[in-house]
């Protein structure tokens, strides 16, 4: 992959919303000597996956393996160790109280996406920082900035009508693991496990996407800026455009999709 190509579909992105947080990049690796290989810092201790993902929010790369591992759900939904039987009847959601009987935690267990092939280990990163194609590409911020992804991926793909949200396993399940094995988008509104342990604030929100299809989000995003956004941020984003020195988008005013829909 071109890293110009890399860096062309980042600016697009951070031209077109109001990001807090760097877009990141999440890469399997499948063996030791890969993992050796692998271009980031290994964890210092045991982190969970959802901390791991903050760091790369904040330019922070890092790749871990099962010793530095500190949540095993995590290394669970990638592949890194095997379910055990207490996860797999239902049981442990049940036991905890997470879900009102076994019937409906066994229900919830059989609907969450693992990796079906078996990980050494995890690199996560700034998108940015890549040079090769991640995996799967993640994206954390307000509800509104989901809208407009999820419009620019409409614009793109059409309707997606598989989303899997069970505010559990938001990060490893949600927006990595069930991304990678349906190589398609999804949502997910964080669970309360990374809310603590990662500190993201209470407007927040997931996305992950495959690679191979988020430039083609990031393109119906920009396209759809003119029909979707209001002046006032079209001013933001004009003045981005300009420092970012971009004349691919002349930005039009009192324009846009839902002008004169409305009956008065």
């Amino acid at each position: 992959m071109n890293v110009s190509i890399m860096t062309e579909i980042v600016a697009k992105a951070n031209c077109s919303l109001e990001l807090k947080r760097q877009i990141i990049g999440v890469k399997f690796i499948h063996t030791e000597e890969g993992f050796k290989s692998a271009d980031a810092q290994t964890a210092k201790s045991r982190m969970p996956y959802c901390v791991l993902v903050k760091l790369a929010m904040m330019g922070h790369s890092r790749k871990a393996d099962l010793e530095h591992f500190g949540c095993l759900s995590a290394a669970r939904a990638f592949g890194i160790i095997e379910p055990d039987e207490k996860w797999l009847s239902g049981c442990q959601y049940r036991d905890r109280g997470m879900y009102q009987d076994l019937g409906t935690a066994k229900k919830v267990v059989k609907n969450t996406t693992n990796v079906a092939q078996k990980a050494y280990g995890v690199m996560v990163k700034p998108l940015k920082a890549y040079s090769t194609a991640p995996d799967i590409v993640i994206i954390v911020t307000n509800p509104y900035n989901m809208m407009r992804l999820v419009q620019g991926y409409t614009y793109t793909y059409g309707t997606y009508k598989e989303f899997k949200i069970i505010g559990n396993q938001a990060f490893c399940s949600e927006c990595t693991a069930y991304p990678f094995e349906s190589d398609d988008i999804n949502i997910s509104t964080l669970c309360a496990g990374t809310r603590y342990m990662a500190g993201w604030s209470k407007d927040e929100m997931g996305l992950g996407i495959p690679f191979n299809k988020f430039s083609g989000m990031i393109e119906g995003l920009y396209k759809t800026i003119n029909i979707m956004e209001p002046n006032s941020d079209k001013a933001v984003i004009e003045e981005k455009l300009k420092k970012a020195g971009r004349e691919d988008l002349e930005i039009e005013y009192d324009k846009n999709y839902y002008t004169d829909l409305y009956l008065k």
